[in-house]
């Protein structure tokens, strides 16, 4: 008999800043023997990836769009993505340095979490668990499965 391990969860996440890009990679490696992270440069990446998943296919357990990026920021993904069937109940983040209480708003108006980027990598691990606490339940369980191991 065969094994084969559970598939990964995915988490996507578009941001322009290569910095928060590679911070968020490195920070998720600790998790990557159950998620795999995909990350895009803007949100009409991240939209066209999501528009070739098939239609049978896991969806993503997370997705985490920076506010603030050219051609297509975040909450117009954010919009795009709720129009999506398939998409509707997919948990979203937006990710940015704002604090303005208006961005909230937008966020919880489209039914997606917002959590504000560190001001220090060394918060980072702080900033990914609360990311990880809007992923399904089913990742969750992993997570906390091995948190505990």
């Amino acid at each position: 008999m065969t094994y084969s391990p559970p598939p990964k969860s995915l988490v996507l996440y578009a941001d322009d800043d290569a910095d928060d890009r590679e911070l968020i990679y490195e920070a998720f490696n600790k998790y990557s023997s159950i998620i795999e992270l995909i990350t895009f440069t803007e949100g009409a990446e991240l939209l066209h990836f999501i528009d070739d998943i098939e239609p049978l296919a896991p969806r993503p357990c997370l997705i985490i769009l920076d506010v603030n990026m050219p051609r297509l920021d975040g909450k117009q993904a954010l919009q795009r993505i709720r129009m999506m069937n398939d998409f509707k109940e997919v948990p979203v983040v937006l990710f940015t340095t704002s604090t303005l209480p208006s961005e909230s708003a937008f966020a919880k108006a489209f039914n997606a979490g917002f959590v504000t980027k560190p001001l220090h990598s060394r918060q980072i691990h702080l900033i990914i668990n609360e990311l990880l606490n809007h992923c399904n339940a089913e990742t969750q369980e992993k997570i906390r499965k091995q948190r505990e191991s």
